[in-house]
């Protein structure tokens, strides 16, 4: 299974200021999942190597530093390196929130452009800014302005209505030049009903962008989806999300069939466990843990084995 070019995904990924990320084998940001005992849980048993963080809503003001430090800080305790995600409306604020993610230890600030949620968008905030590419180049040029060396980058879709859209993203983001590219190949308007051409969508922005490390993500459920994207599209690497969620090892599965350490895939003893893990370290009541019941769902438990009973 291993493909050569591939097998680039395990090395690591210099950054522009000396710092350098572990490998192209990122967990996607996920609201209300990347936070709390997860970490801890995916961290103990080694199946990520950085984290990318929920994006953290920058609105009527810049946050103090004292309260960006602490709402990175669950993320640095990890030991892995931290992209942290921001999103607004506001380019000046943005820029300023992100000088101070830099100085309390991000090693790198990802300018959300994506999320799809009706509420967000209807804020005019992440997808919603698809819409004005302009307004994408301005902000990062703003981070750059603030951060200097330090490594920006955006997440994106594929456009706001239609990947005609594309080509105008692209040509805002050849302008501002971000350090990194993170793309789900949906529209917002799709959401997350199925495509038949995502990786068609990203094999054209891989075209478009040529020089600039492009992630890509959208569908990756298992270690066959994210070769085939790599092989379709020449991205330099991958993000699943719902996908970590259904499996765990799912990074690490893709790593060992790219030549890198081997691994056993989990078992459902290894899920079951994996759950009590994160049950055990949220430290809430059991009515309160219904991430936890969203992530044993996710990953087809079935509670009527004897062992879930002991959550």
């Amino acid at each position: 299974m291993t493909d050569r070019g591939l097998s680039a995904w395990l090395q690591p990924l210099p950054l522009p200021d000396g710092q350098t990320l572990p490998g192209r084998l990122l967990p996607g940001p996920m609201e209300g999942i990347s936070e709390g005992s997860f970490l801890d849980v995916m961290t103990a048993r080694s199946l990520v190597l950085t984290w990318h963080t929920p994006f953290l809503r920058i609105s009527t003001g810049v946050p103090r530093r004292a309260r960006l430090a602490a709402w990175l800080a669950p993320y640095l305790a990890t030991g892995r390196p931290v992209i942290a995600q921001i999103m607004g409306t506001d380019s000046a604020r943005l820029a300023a929130a992100a000088r101070r993610l830099h100085d309390a230890g991000a090693i790198a600030v990802d300018l959300n452009c994506a999320c799809p949620s009706p509420t967000v968008v209807g804020n005019q905030a992440g997808g919603y800014r698809l819409r004005d590419p302009d307004w994408i180049a301005r902000t990062l040029d703003a981070m750059r302005q603030t951060c200097g060396a330090r490594a920006i980058s955006v997440k994106i879709r594929c456009g706001f209505e239609s990947p005609a859209e594309l080509p105008a993203i692209a040509a805002a983001l050849r302008r501002a030049a971000p350090d990194l590219v993170f793309c789900h190949f949906r529209t917002v308007r799709e959401m997350y009903r199925p495509v038949a051409d995502g990786l068609e969508r990203l094999r054209h922005l891989r075209d478009l962008l040529p020089d600039t490390p492009l992630f890509g993500a959208g569908d990756l459920f298992t270690v066959e989806d994210a070769l085939r994207m790599g092989e379709t599209t020449g991205v330099d690497g991958v993000t699943p999300a719902r996908g970590l969620i259904r499996n765990p090892g799912l990074l690490r599965e893709i790593a060992a069939a790219l030549g890198g350490p081997a691994f056993t895939p989990l078992t459902s003893e290894d899920k079951i466990s994996f759950l009590h893990d994160l049950s055990e370290r949220s430290g809430l009541p059991v009515r309160k843990r219904g991430f936890v019941i969203h992530v044993a769902r996710a990953m087809g438990v079935d509670f009527s084995l004897p062992d879930c009973h002991r959550m």
